[in-house]
C-alpha cells in the first residue's frame, strides 16, 4: 500500500516537499484505518529542531488520505515552507479527512545533510460535536525503548540513507526524542547530484544538468513532472551496463537552469534535440517516464533522425477527461488555487509545472503516424493515464508494442523494479 500511494508522483505532482528541490530525503510514518474518521477535520502537531548542515536542508510534517477506489485524497505538508529553525518549536498541519478515505497515513520528513530533531507528535480528529480530540498514538512521544514498536512508526530501512534513533541528549518534553542524523549519510552515491559524473551544458538557451553513466550506444533518460535525475535510481545501475546512460535534468527540474518561457513539451524536445546537437550524438535511445515520454514522443515526431528506440512509460499525446479521470484536474486546480497565495521561487516553479500539466501536450494521435522508429508503448493496468489512451497511442505509431502491465500503477519503475529494467533492456537489445 505504501508504493501505491506514490501513484501520483511522475505524472501530475511530486507533492512531497523535498522531492523537486532534494536528492536525498526520508520519511518516517504511520497508518490508521480512516472509515471512523471519514468526514472529519484532523490536526497533526510535531516539535521539530534542525541543525542545517547543508543550506538545503529541512525538515516537515506530511498527512495523506488513500481512498477506498484506490485514488489518493486529502494531502497536505509544509511545503513551500519546511522547518529550518535550529531551536524547538511546535508546528502543525490540518485538513479534512475525505469521506471515502480508507486510509490515513501521516508522519515527519527530512531532507540533505543535517540533523533532524522530532518530539511530542500528536493527532487531533474532531469528534461528532465538532470538538477536536487527540487520538492516542503508540510512541508517538518517542519514550519506547525502541523507534518501531509493535503499531509504531516505519521506515524503509534497506533504502534509508540516515541514521535514526532515540536520544536522550536533545529533548522537547520527557526523556527521549527521534533523532535522524545526517552527517554522514550512508549513500555516497546520489543520482541526481553526483559530482564526478554531472555536467552543464548549454542548449536552447537554457542551463541543462546531466549525468553520465557507463559505455556503449547512447541512452536517454527522461524524467517526470517535478522529478529528477533521480527518478531512475533504480534503472541507472542496469542500463550503464549495456548502454552510455545520459540521464537529463529537464528545464526547471533537479539542477537544471531556467528562462521565463513557458513550459511546453515541444519546448522540452528542442531542448534535448539542441542537447544531442551539442553532444554530436546523431541518434540515440529515449527512455521516457511519464511527462519524459511526452517528450520522447514529441522527438520521434519532430526530429526522427536522433531516436533510434524509443520506450514510453505512461506517457500521453494529448489532455483532456478522456485521458485521465476528472480527479486529476481537480486535485491539480484545487493546489493551484492554494499556491497563488504564495510567491516563493518554488512555488512559483511549481505552478508553472502544474500548468503544463493542465494544458499539454497538444499533439493528435494522427500525428504519431509519423514517428518511424521502434516504440515500446508502456503503462500500468492501474495507471492514472487510461488505458485506452495509452492504447490508442500504441495504434497509431507504425512500430509499436504495447505492454500494459496487470497491477501496476504509474510507478512501475520504483514499484518493480527489476521488472521494468528486463522489458526495457529485452526491447533495446531486440
Amino acid at each position: 500500500m505504501k508504493v501505491k500511494l506514490l501513484l501520483l508522483l511522475c505524472f501530475f505532482a511530486n507533492k512531497n516537499c523535498f522531492a523537486q528541490e532534494s536528492n536525498i530525503w526520508g520519511n518516517i510514518s504511520r497508518s490508521i484505518y480512516a472509515k471512523p474518521y471519514a468526514g472529519k477535520k484532523f490536526q497533526i502537531q510535531a516539535a521539530i529542531k534542525v541543525i542545517l548542515i547543508d543550506k538545503k536542508a529541512s525538515a516537515g510534517i506530511w498527512a495523506w488520505a488513500y481512498k477506498s477506489n484506490k485514488k489518493l485524497g486529502v494531502y497536505k505538508n509544509m511545503s513551500p515552507n519546511p522547518v529550518k529553525l535550529n531551536e524547538w518549536k511546535t508546528y502543525s498541519i490540518s485538513g479534512i479527512i475525505d469521506k471515502d478515505a480508507a486510509t490515513f497515513s501521516f508522519g515527519i520528513n527530512y531532507a540533505e545533510k543535517g540533523v533532524f530533531y522530532f518530539d511530542d507528535i500528536r493527532l487531533f480528529i474532531e469528534d461528532d460535536a465538532g470538538v477536536m480530540q487527540q487520538i492516542p498514538m503508540v510512541n508517538g512521544d518517542f519514550e519506547e525503548d525502541s523507534l518501531q514498536t509493535k503499531y509504531s512508526w516505519w521506515y524503509n530501512k534497506e533504502k534509508n540513507v540516515y541514521n535514526i534513533s532515540l536520544t536522550d541528549q536533545d529533548v522537547y518534553s520527557g526523556k527521549k526524542s527521534c533523532k535522524v542524523d545526517g552527517t554522514i549519510l550512508r549513500s555516497t552515491l546520489q543520482y541526481g547530484d553526483n559530482d564526478t559524473a554531472g555536467k552543464y551544458t548549454t542548449a536552447n538557451g537554457v542551463k541543462i544538468y546531466y549525468e553520465e553513466y557507463g559505455s556503449g550506444e547512447p541512452l536517454l533518460l527522461l524524467h517526470g513532472n517535478s522529478q529528477s535525475i533521480n527518478s531512475f535510481r533504480q534503472q541507472i545501475p542496469e542500463l550503464s551496463k549495456f548502454f552510455h546512460v545520459y540521464a537529463m535534468d529537464t528545464r526547471g527540474h533537479g539542477k537544471s537552469g531556467d528562462e521565463d518561457k513557458t513550459y511546453t513539451y515541444d519546448l522540452f524536445a528542442a531542448d534535448m534535440k539542441a542537447f544531442l546537437d551539442d553532444q554530436h550524438l546523431d541518434s540515440v535511445n529515449i527512455l521516457g517516464w511519464s511527462d519524459g515520454g511526452n517528450t520522447g514522443l514529441i522527438m520521434a515526431m519532430k526530429y526522427p533522425q536522433k531516436v533510434k528506440r524509443l520506450i514510453t512509460m505512461g506517457a500521453v499525446i494529448f489532455i483532456n477527461n478522456s485521458v485521465v479521470d476528472k480527479w486529476v484536474f481537480n486535485t491539480l486546480n484545487k493546489e493551484k488555487k492554494e499556491l497563488v497565495k504564495d510567491s516563493t521561487t518554488y512555488t512559483i516553479g511549481r505552478l508553472r509545472r502544474i500548468e503544463l500539466l493542465l494544458t499539454e501536450p497538444k499533439h493528435t494521435f494522427e500525428e504519431l503516424a509519423s514517428i518511424s522508429c521502434p516504440v515500446l508503448v508502456m503503462a500500468g493496468e492501474k495507471d492514472v493515464v487510461k488505458e485506452v489512451h495509452t492504447i490508442g497511442i500504441a495504434s497509431h505509431i507504425t512500430n509499436a508494442s504495447l505492454l500494459i502491465v496487470p497491477k501496476a500503477t504509474h510507478e512501475l519503475p520504483w514499484e518493480d523494479a527489476p521488472y521494468f529494467n528486463k522489458k526495457i533492456l529485452e526491447f533495446l537489445h531486440k
